[in-house]
């Protein structure tokens, strides 16, 4: 596979792929910290909310970023393969990444701003 290819591969797939490991790492880190056995064992929820959260959102912004630059080097590929479907693929990252950016953002934030450990 070409790098251009690549760098539409990680603008289609590195915001879901950064969106589920903070949404696995969220997870585990509200069992750890909300368990009535464990006590919050010590863990400062919000800071690594926050941290886990900035991680995602600069993959994501970077996935965002390969996403353009493959766009841009494949614009004038026309019909022919595999430039086309390069470049499909780099549209479609252009169109999911925001999306799966703003998710990572509402869900860090969220934790960080709602309070801690409150069954809904």
């Amino acid at each position: 596979m070409s790098r251009t290819g690549l760098l539409s591969a990680y603008g289609l797939l590195g915001g879901p792929f950064a969106w589920a490991a903070m949404h696995v790492t969220g997870y585990a880190l509200t069992e750890a910290t909300c368990s009535p056995i464990n006590g919050g064992g010590g863990l400062h929820l919000d800071a690594w909310t926050l941290a886990v959260t900035v991680v995602a959102a600069t993959l994501t912004g970077l996935g965002e970023l390969a996403a353009i630059v493959a766009w841009r080097r494949t614009r004038d590929a026309g019909d022919e393969l595999p430039g086309s479907r390069v470049h499909f693929v780099a549209v479609m990252g252009l169109t999911f990444t925001p999306l799966f950016f703003l998710i990572i953002l509402m869900s860090g934030l969220g934790v960080v701003f709602l309070p801690e450990c409150h069954q809904s």
